[in-house]
């Protein structure tokens, strides 16, 4: 999704689709199932669009449509965390939050005025909980990123001391051997 499209969200399902032509032409209905998408705005039922998915459908909306190619159910596509996966939520909530469209907590935190003003009471308080539990998880993924980047290191500089600890006894060797090789030249 390109970055204006922010709270704009999509799904896309078959259809079946009449072919007049098929149809006349064998005597009994003929189908198609033909690609369709969904565009909605998290928190508006009334701006929704839903026609055959075009190209550029494909594209603008290419995370989505490649988890349908790869056969998730409508409320699967959405890219971000399902509310059922958020501890804070009840089913009752859900299935309201549903009902208009915001199916993820990324949904939510990206909620508009006029979606708040939808949902009522508490909307302002639920949605900066969104944001914050989506911000804590970022926070969280990058201090987990850091901590094993570190192991990472620490192991690499342990490889690598253990490396040069057996270069130097190796280096310590061929002085060895060098110098009474020497020595008992010059013995001789």
């Amino acid at each position: 999704m390109s970055t204006n499209d922010t709270g704009i969200y999509a799904q896309f399902y078959f259809e079946p689709v009449e072919q007049a032509f098929e149809t006349e032409k064998q005597g009994r209905p003929i189908f198609k199932d033909t690609e369709f998408v969904r565009i909605f705005i998290a928190g508006d039922q009334r701006t929704e669009v839903t026609r055959p998915a075009t190209e550029m459908d494909k594209v603008r909306f290419a995370d989505i449509y490649r988890r349908f190619k790869e056969g998730a159910a409508d409320h699967e596509q959405s890219n971000g965390t399902p509310l059922s996966q958020w501890t804070m939520m009840k089913p009752s909530q859900i299935k309201e939050l549903q009902a208009i469209n915001i199916y993820t907590v990324e949904h939510l935190a990206a909620l508009s005025d006029t979606g708040k003003q939808q949902l009522g009471m508490g909307a302002h308080e639920l949605v900066a909980a969104a944001s914050a539990y989506l911000a804590n998880a970022r926070d969280s993924n990058a201090a987990a990123a850091f901590a094993a980047e570190n192991e990472r290191l620490k192991t690499e500089v342990a490889r690598l001391e253990e490396q040069m600890k057996l270069m130097a006894k190796q280096m310590e060797a061929m002085e060895a051997d060098h110098g009474s090789g020497r020595r008992g030249g010059r013995a001789a």
